[in-house]
């Protein structure tokens, strides 16, 4: 059976809310920690401090190299600088845990499991309702026309169809697989995991601190917490 390895990214830099990974960093380490199941944590990073926190709880670390440390660098050619480096695990599940994602509960983490190791999927992301539908996005071109990205006339909304976006909260795959994945770690081999509008609702992204002030509101954490 192959192996259950935990990745979380972690560069130094952050535009919008700086060393916003170290301050993050505790809170997905606490979640992880309670997880018996992940053979190994690596923690890919360019930031002595992330190091530091990582070898404190006992998880391995990628060195990321200054080329893969930008902001527009995928999280996939991260992935492929760790699976092709000296340590890498070519048999065994990734399961990506972004800092910037903190809710998250543990039987959403079962669940994926069972459709790894029962259902045998090669890979498997989250996916939450679409917050805009397709169906109503528009494109306004250089030549100053509306076109819809989408064409169509349909104007209830009962009649138009599902419409999902992914979300990392839950994102795990073969290693052999990443290769056959697009830069967002989906592939033809997804097993989509459709989230009910009650775990939706809990997922606040931090990109600004703003956004996690909201999130310590609305759960009532304080900075230690976090």
């Amino acid at each position: 059976m192959s192996k259950h390895v935990a990745f979380i990214p972690a560069r130094k830099g952050s535009k919008g809310f700086k060393f916003k990974n170290r301050i993050l960093f505790s809170h997905t380490a606490n979640f992880i920690n309670q997880i018996d199941w992940f053979d190994e944590v690596i923690v890919s990073t360019d930031d002595p401090v992330i190091n530091e926190l990582a070898s404190q709880n006992g998880y391995s670390v990628h060195v990321r190299p200054e080329s893969l440390a930008s902001d527009d660098v995928s999280i996939k050619a991260v992935l492929q600088d760790y699976l092709t480096g000296p340590d890498n695990k070519l048999n065994a599940h990734i399961w990506l845990f972004y800092l910037t994602v903190l809710y998250r509960s543990l039987e959403d983490f079962l669940i994926s499991k069972k459709l790894v190791e029962v259902d045998k999927a090669r890979s498997v992301c989250s996916f939450i309702k679409a917050k805009t539908h397709p169906y109503d996005s528009w494109l306004y071109k250089k030549d100053k026309t509306l076109t819809k990205y989408i064409d169509n006339d349909v104007y209830r909304r009962q009649d138009k169809p599902d419409a999902w976006e992914h979300y990392h909260y839950v994102c795990c795959f073969a290693s052999d697989e990443l290769n056959s994945l697009n830069s967002e770690l989906i592939g033809k081999s997804t097993v989509p995991m459709f989230l009910s509008d009650e775990t939706s609702a809990k997922l606040i992204e931090v990109d600004t601190e703003q956004d996690l002030d909201d999130w310590c509101r609305q759960y009532k954490y304080t900075g230690a917490n976090i």
